[in-house]
């Protein structure tokens, strides 16, 4: 039936670590907690008013902060969309559109609501599941979070649900043929337990469908502290998430996608016409300004080496003016040809893991480049140094991935610790920094072998406590014990990575970093720039824009530490759990924090 319809739902994440404390509760008290209302009352006549969540509990997640919608939501609606053409799916976000509204405005019901989750955000999935399902609205789960750790719908949805017939996750990707077989069960009253994908990516799937209610533009606010441009970049900034290929197949200890059967992660390609018509379609339909700048998703760009030559000679041959942000290994340095191609197609920013200076640290998480650092007879920050001027040397700029809190880091004082070495790193090299901490993700190799250890700080898998704990799953705070070279501290831990953020993401550094390379952007223009001065000069804009758009880590970091309208931030909430040494030496640092 045309008045049909469907809910595709990318839940926020929320501060939940208050609560970890108390004994014996259950996603029922979440509820209570998240929206502020005695969740004993929540019934198939009151489910509605569940539905409101209290916003002051908001945990603000990178994404978010760069304006990125997740590309997880945007492919799965569109999978709904081509397969229920009649029906109409609205988008939710809790933030610019929630279920409630969506309902009340609706005037019914939806057929379902498909939710998406990382594990960060798979909180606020549990206590939305089991809201709807006391409104016996069907929800079928994915995403990264339910694919590696699968048991936890049991544990923390259908074991709390009343109907739990209605309740139905998917394993792996939500491919055309898993999304249909859904549906079709969904009509026919037929909805089974679990269901499984295995393709990650498929063609003709990203371009807006007709059918589809997409949320209204985030914007980039913060670039508005930017001296002269700042409004102009806050405006017409827009990142567009594009996705040549997706999968990975290999198995780095932190990340979630390791615990995934093989058949499950592996690398799988759009047709280059597809990625085409895509980029086409944008910058046909949207201001020039809005549809230059797009992220390329793949974990690591150079995985898809053979496929990027046909990729960026149609770029070229088609005239297409395009500029791109993606990740991709430091490997990508050595492969000359393919770099300049790169550049030539609109490559302008590289997000790049380098992870640590220390090449024990690099040998902990089995680092893919450990191999060729070795062979180089160059120490670490030698070896990325050489790297990083070859990239920028094509007019690329860069920001680099370090994750703090690994075996080998260290913490003497706030002037002397590991931040401080990589801080001095990204100054040399002229490059932003993303600090992440060390965090055992759900799924990953170090996950199980933390557990197996015992070196867990909030509890083993299925209990409360890990579901309040996987709030931290954004890689801002450790969810394992920390090192004593790091004196056993979590507050050393944060304090290593909000200071290095501050320092490099701060308006005058970004800047600096911003003109240097709008310098060698401009030098060393796309192939679009080489025509045109004008297109050049807008290409070196972006490149200018992008470093600025990486130093939005430290206001995201900011925001998490401060304590703010009653909600504990990081560092107040940990203070209480450091020792009386570590108390006295951060007391000043913390008070910065306090309300």
């Amino acid at each position: 039936m045309k008045n049909d319809y469907f809910i595709m739902y990318n839940p926020l994440t929320f501060n939940l670590m208050d609560i970890k404390e108390k004994n014996n509760i259950t996603p029922y008290d979440l509820i209570s907690y998240i929206t502020c209302k005695n969740a004993e009352k929540l019934s198939f006549d009151t489910y509605l008013d569940y539905l409101i969540k209290d916003q002051s509990k908001h945990r603000e997640t990178m994404i978010e902060a760069f304006a990125m919608e997740t590309y997880a939501a945007t492919y799965i609606g569109n999978q709904i969309a081509k397969t229920e053409k009649d029906s109409i799916v609205f988008h939710a976000d809790d933030k610019r559109r929630t279920i409630r509204e969506i309902i009340i405005k609706q005037g019914k019901k939806p057929k379902a609501v498909f939710i998406t989750a990382m594990s960060a955000n798979f909180p606020t999935a549990v206590i939305d599941s089991i809201i709807l399902n006391h409104g016996k609205i069907p929800v079928i789960i994915g995403g990264i979070h339910v694919s590696s750790s699968h048991k936890d719908t049991d544990t923390f949805i259908r074991k709390h649900c009343p109907n739990q017939n209605i309740i139905a996750d998917v394993i792996g990707p939500g491919d055309k043929i898993v999304i249909k077989q859904i549906i079709d069960d969904i009509n026919n009253n037929n909805l089974q337990k679990t269901y499984q994908g295995n393709i990650s990516v498929e063609d003709k799937v990203w371009i807006p469908q007709k059918n589809v209610d997409y949320l209204p533009p985030l914007n980039l606010n913060s670039l508005k502290r930017i001296p002269v441009i700042g409004n102009f970049l806050a405006k017409n900034m827009k990142a567009i998430p594009v996705a040549p290929f997706l999968g990975c197949p290999f198995s780095c200890k932190f990340c979630s996608i390791s615990s995934l059967p093989k058949n499950r992660r592996k690398f799988t390609i759009r047709s280059t016409d597809d990625i085409i018509d895509e980029l086409f379609y944008y910058q046909n339909t949207k201001k020039k300004t809005e549809t230059q700048m797009f992220i390329f998703l793949p974990d690591n760009l150079l995985l898809g080496e053979k496929y990027l030559d046909e990729i960026t000679d149609k770029i070229i041959s088609k005239n297409l003016n395009v500029n791109f942000i993606t990740q991709i290994s430091i490997e990508i340095a050595s492969k000359k040809k393919l770099l300049k191609k790169l550049r030539m197609a609109g490559a302008t920013h590289f997000f790049i893991g380098l992870e640590s200076l220390d090449i024990r640290n690099l040998e902990f998480i089995q680092k893919n480049a450990v191999k060729d650092i070795k062979k180089s007879n160059l120490s670490v920050s030698n070896y990325y140094a050489q790297k990083i001027k070859i990239i920028q040397n094509h007019g690329i700029s860069i920001h680099g991935a370090f994750i703090l809190g690994l075996p080998h880091d260290y913490f003497i004082s706030f002037e002397d610790n590991t931040a401080n070495n990589i801080v001095q790193f990204c100054i040399e090299n002229h490059i932003g920094l993303q600090p992440g901490i060390l965090t055992d993700l759900p799924g990953s190799k170090l996950f199980y072998e933390s557990h197996n250890a015992g070196l867990n700080l909030y509890g083993k898998q299925g209990s409360m406590n890990y579901l309040l704990s996987l709030c931290l799953a954004d890689i801002s705070e450790s969810n394992r014990k920390i090192p004593d070279s790091l004196k056993n501290s979590q507050i050393a831990l944060l304090s290593m990575g909000l200071e290095s953020v501050r320092k490099i993401g701060s308006t005058k550094h970004a800047l600096k970093n911003a003109c240097y390379m709008m310098t060698k952007s401009f030098i060393h223009p796309t192939f679009q720039g080489k025509r045109s001065l004008q297109k050049r000069l807008l290409n070196s804009t972006y490149s200018f824009a992008a470093q600025l758009y990486a130093a939005l880590y430290k206001d995201v970091g900011e925001k998490l530490g401060q304590s703010k309208n009653g909600i504990r931030g990081s560092f107040e909430r940990l203070y209480e759990e450091e020792s009386e040494e570590n108390k006295k030496y951060f007391y000043n640092y913390v008070s910065q924090f306090l309300e």
